[in-house]
């Protein structure tokens, strides 16, 4: 089939009967629109990744939300520390926006860490960070499932290399995954299984020091990286001493940070499972 030659002439009549194509401000119009629907595909993007990410979680369970309106210190026996909490939570978040630090919730379980950890996640996701939940129980049932089924294998994978790259990643519940602390400090506990101990470190570690991509992105520019290079938050029941036991004091090192102000103890605050969802 013959391809017409369309001339200038009449893409100029063409065009004409729409738009008046001797306005001198043609031009600047046309960038300006141009811009604009730049700007919105590359909304549209960030949104799709943020999406992306959160739908990577593993959680343990239906997936989880909570928002700073759901945080209500009225309703805890001890309503100051509550708010205490919740006012360094929000903090905290609106910090990591800019900034990579890690951050620990630690106490008992039904206290609200969950919670809090998920407001920061959507604070976070709100100025469009990538933020994906990992529930350290379910992280392991994927690790024992690996071995009997190939679609575990290849999730269990694929999860891996996004735990590496989200702008936040949040472990909840580490150490949960080891069974109660009279187990964990018995004579004969020597750590959680070999391969759930070499995956945490591994993520621990291209979170801390950067993944081989970062170093060598960050060679070719002469820049240094930022330790950690990505953020991540950790909700536990256990302590520090406790940790160490199950995963060693390299991993956990790269993890818990020992800075007073991203540390967030819930003591003595009573458990809310019976009154909340998380």
């Amino acid at each position: 089939m013959a391809i017409r030659k369309v001339e200038f002439g009449s893409l100029k009549d063409l065009f004409s009967e729409h738009i008046d194509v001797n306005d001198p401000r043609l031009k600047e119009r046309a960038e300006k629109r141009n811009q604009a629907m730049e700007a919105m595909y590359n909304r549209q993007a960030i949104k799709n990744k943020i999406r992306l990410y959160q739908d990577k979680s593993l959680w343990e369970g239906a997936p989880l939300e909570f928002s700073v309106k759901d945080w209500q210190p009225d309703r805890r026996k001890h309503k100051g520390r509550a708010k205490e909490l919740g006012n360094k939570a929000y903090k905290l978040a609106h910090e990591m926006v800019n900034n990579s630090f890690n951050v620990v919730m630690s106490g008992s379980a039904g206290v609200g860490k969950t919670s809090l950890a998920l407001m920061m996640a959507k604070i976070l996701q709100e100025h469009n960070k990538t933020v994906m939940f990992v529930s350290t129980d379910e992280l392991m049932r994927l690790c024992s499932d690996q071995y009997d089924y190939p679609d575990a294998k290849a999730k269990l994978k694929d999860r891996i290399q996004y735990m590496d790259k989200a702008d936040v990643l949040i472990l909840d519940d580490l150490g949960a995954e080891a069974g109660s602390v009279e187990q964990v400090m018995s004579k004969n506990f020597r750590g959680v299984r070999r391969d759930m101990q070499t995956l945490i470190y591994n993520v621990a570690s291209h979170r801390f020091e950067g993944t081989k991509e970062d170093q060598e992105n960050a060679t070719k520019e002469g820049a240094k990286l930022s330790h950690p290079v990505r953020s991540t938050i950790i909700t536990t029941n256990n302590i520090q001493q406790e940790l160490e036991r199950i995963y060693n004091s390299r991993t956990i090192s790269r993890l818990i940070t020992m800075k007073p102000e991203h540390r967030l103890a819930f003591n003595d605050m009573e458990d809310m499972r019976k009154e909340s969802d998380l």
